[in-house]
């Protein structure tokens, strides 16, 4: 059951991106020798909250309707980092898709 507009599920995945990214550039800066791949990471969250208008609104409805519990919160902050280190996603929507497989096991 959807409890958001998809519109308000853009702009909350966007924050989520945007906080992410300001987070690694925080401890990219703590940890100097590691930084350059803070900030990458960090860039990459970036872009993908530049492309989350061009996720597909049932994408959306999907991947809320997968964020129910606190377990689920912790998951995505997990996988937030997790393939932003990789660079295994250039888009919001390959997250979000990678996000889907991961909560329903889904192929990746």
């Amino acid at each position: 059951m959807i409890t958001m507009s998809v519109a308000r599920i853009a702009e909350a995945l966007q924050s989520d991106f945007r906080t992410a990214a300001g987070q690694l550039r925080q401890t990219g800066r703590r940890f100097k020798t590691a930084s350059q791949h803070y900030l990458a990471a960090a860039d990459l969250l970036d872009s993908w909250a530049a492309s989350v208008g061009q996720v597909r609104p049932e994408l959306l409805v999907v991947y809320h309707e997968l964020m129910s519990g606190a377990d689920d919160q912790e998951r995505h902050v997990e996988l937030l980092r997790q393939i932003a280190f990789k660079g295994a996603a250039r888009t919001a929507t390959d997250y979000v898709c990678a996000y889907i497989s991961d909560r329903t096991g889904g192929p990746r």
